[in-house]
């Protein structure tokens, strides 16, 4: 996150308020901007009283967009990040048996998003959507498998590959914020948004977004 607000500051510190060139708006540009989503600390719970607590994080990506007018914007984002989880397991036949584990749960995401400027000029509050595909991997090893193949200078060639469980589903969000356009060319986007997803055990986060981008 420290990185971030050094390139958000370096930007500020470049970056001197301009107006519009006469007649020029946001209409028919494009934009290319660097995202972040901070997510809060959550907890699920699971089948049988077993539980899944995930940390707060700060995931990344990068994203463009074309302003059919001043007010919308529909674009393409491309995401990920690595949340740290804690994991109750209960055993099935004895739920007095439980125990605990840690690891890494890893996400990419990419999907369509639309922004809705309520104001035409620099300084604007803002409306967002976003609909997306996630990969989700949990981490946990899920066996050995094996692979053979032909090869032209080795011949018959076979190796073994680990696994592990994962899943993929269907993600929306809702948000909103504040746009500033420091430059006709240079932009940052603060908003608070709220996510869901088609999954069992995770149904959705709060995410606070901090994004700079420019403007073609």
């Amino acid at each position: 996150f420290s990185s971030l607000a050094a390139l958000l500051v370096a930007g500020l510190a470049c970056a001197q308020p301009q107006p519009y060139r006469h007649g020029q708006t946001r209409e028919g540009r494009w934009e290319f901007n660097l995202q972040t989503r901070y997510t809060t600390a959550k907890d699920f719970d699971g089948a049988g009283g077993s539980k899944v607590e995930l940390d707060d994080d700060l995931g990344w990506g990068f994203g463009f967009g074309y302003h059919f007018n001043p007010r919308f914007c529909l674009g393409m984002l491309f995401g990920w990040r690595s949340i740290g989880y804690q994991a109750t397991v209960v055993d099935r036949d004895d739920p007095a048996n439980t125990w605990q584990y840690s690891n890494q749960l890893e996400t990419s995401t990419i999907g369509l998003t639309g922004d809705w400027n309520i104001l035409p000029g620099k300084i604007t509050p803002y409306v967002s959507g976003g609909l997306a595909w996630m990969l989700i991997d949990t981490n946990i090893y899920a066996g050995t498998d094996w692979g053979c193949y032909y090869d032209p200078w080795w011949g018959y060639v076979c190796y073994d590959y680990s696994s592990t469980y994962g899943d993929d589903a269907a993600t929306w969000s809702l948000g909103v914020g504040v746009r500033i356009e420091l430059t006709p060319s240079f932009f940052a986007r603060v908003g608070y948004e709220h996510g869901w997803i088609d999954a069992d055990a995770i149904d959705g986060a709060d995410m606070f977004r901090v994004d700079i981008g420019l403007l073609n």
